[in-house]
């Protein structure tokens, strides 16, 4: 179920970035998940750099618990980040991690390591 070596790269600051989540070995529905992406892992939640809350709802802008899976099923995560969300991280590098929350209540870390983005050459596109 976890992954705690992942680097997020290759995609540039001002664009929009889908991060999709395939969840295996799950024992109960996932009924939320949680993106957090911070300066270093000692950061409170309250100073993340960015952090994304979805659930079974497709929020735009935000994401959406696509298949809160089961047992006999994996789950599968959806997390929207927008080209403010891109803009505002800049070209420095984070960690970040994903969470899950089982519809038992218990929490686990699916997904942990760092995300970089890299500079854009356009600036307008409308």
């Amino acid at each position: 179920m976890s992954d705690l070596a992942v680097v997020i790269s290759e995609f540039v600051v001002g664009d929009d970035l889908e991060i999709r989540r395939t969840v295996t070995d799950l024992v109960a529905p996932i009924e939320v998940a949680w993106l957090t992406v911070k300066f270093h892992h000692g950061q409170p939640d309250d100073e993340a750099r960015l952090q994304k809350r979805i659930t079974t709802s497709d929020i735009a802008g935000t994401g959406q618990v696509v298949e809160a899976g089961s047992a006999e099923t994996d789950g599968d995560l959806r997390f929207d980040l927008t080209p403010a969300d891109t803009e505002s991280l800049g070209t420095r590098r984070f960690v970040h991690d994903i969470q899950i929350r089982l519809t038992t209540g218990k929490v686990y870390t699916i997904e942990k390591g760092t995300i970089h983005l890299v500079a854009d050459v356009t600036k307008t596109t409308a």
